[in-house]
């Protein structure tokens, strides 16, 4: 294990008890090597306690590149607004 990861573990005061398993498998779920399930699996954990474990380490993380969620706001918009012109048309009528 790195010097530098060391101190991270060192550092960080993190309810998990095997902080080296921990940054090993956090390591592999931010090069992408595994998924958040395959993770939370290898930690003996939920996925939302995941979830919850990355945002205590202050660790930003999306399964979603930027190309995705542009385009899963684009069908959120064309969505939305289709609802909302049935909603207008409806009303008006």
């Amino acid at each position: 294990m790195s010097i530098e990861l060391k101190k991270v573990i060192e550092r960080e005061r993190v309810s998990y008890p095997d902080k080296e398993k921990l940054f090993m498998v956090l390591g592999l779920l931010l090069s992408g090597r595994i998924s958040t399930g395959k993770a939370a699996e290898l930690l003996s954990m939920r996925v939302d306690e995941l979830w919850l474990l990355l945002r205590e380490l202050g660790i930003k993380y999306s399964i979603m590149d930027e190309e995705e969620v542009e385009e899963e706001l684009d069908a959120y918009r064309s969505i939305f607004k289709s609802s909302t012109q049935y909603v207008s048309n409806y009303s008006a009528s």
